[in-house]
């Protein structure tokens, strides 16, 4: 009898260590900039949905936090947070690289300049503090159209950037088309002229240390079967607009 007491006691320690095995969640908090409609001031989004479809494969959780793209490089740097988006696919600064790397997976999004007068389009004429753009992007964006940084003015959010575009505060807005369209839209704001400035693939960040090299280990094996096609058309078709034009209100 006490052998089959202490095979039943073993038989369910065993049980209880592999079922807690399974059933372990790795919690992941991802800071991510709003990038609409990649990602929401909601926290919904194309890459939010794709998020929840890896969660839903692999035994992760992600607990998702919106903030600033200049938050979330420092919560990143100080391990408050495991993830975040979108980065300019290798493209951000040396000092970023020193702390963080990407994965491999990345969407490539157009970075245009917009402007009430396409005169302001020749940025290198325009004064210091007249370039808006979004906190935590105007270093790397500088080195991108090859500009001071002290040209730039950082924002918290694009509501605030086209109304100080309206207003005359700003001479141009330098961020990612589709998701400043859509604020610009969302404000009724007429006679806004864009242009294509270059492409800038966006992808997400872990931290340089062990723990974060095995989540982007874990990410990349599951991110390189899926297909962006099926999570990003819609994004991806925004990108067959022409170079130039007028932003138009429907």
């Amino acid at each position: 009898m006490d052998k089959l007491v202490h095979i039943f006691c073993v038989a369910s320690t065993y049980f209880f260590i592999s079922y807690s095995q399974l059933s372990y969640s790795w919690e992941i908090d991802v800071g991510l900039e709003p990038f609409p409609p990649l990602i929401n001031e909601d926290g919904s989004g194309l890459v939010v949905d794709m998020l929840n479809t890896v969660s839903s494969r692999e035994n992760l959780q992600f607990n998702f936090h919106i903030m600033t793209y200049g938050r979330a490089k420092r919560d990143l740097e100080s391990r408050r947070v495991k993830l975040i988006g979108l980065t300019p696919y290798q493209l951000e600064t040396q000092a970023f690289y020193e702390y963080a790397t990407e994965l491999n997976w990345h969407i490539n999004t157009y970075v245009d300049i917009f402007a009430l007068n396409k005169d302001c389009f020749n940025i290198e004429q325009l004064p210091d503090g007249s370039i808006g753009t979004l906190i935590g992007n105007a270093e790397f964006l500088a080195e991108i159209v090859n500009v001071p940084v002290i040209k730039f003015v950082e924002v918290s959010n694009l509501e605030q950037l086209v109304k100080m575009l309206a207003l005359g505060r700003l001479n141009v807005i330098l961020f990612e088309r589709m998701s400043t369209m859509s604020a610009i839209k969302a404000l009724n704001i007429e006679n806004i002229y864009y242009k294509k400035m270059g492409i800038v693939p966006a992808s997400l960040a872990v931290a340089n240390t062990k723990e974060g090299l095995r989540l982007k280990s874990q990410l990349d094996s599951v991110l390189d079967d899926l297909d962006n096609n099926e999570f990003f058309s819609g994004f991806i078709n925004y990108t067959s607009m022409h170079d130039s034009g007028t932003v138009i209100i429907e």
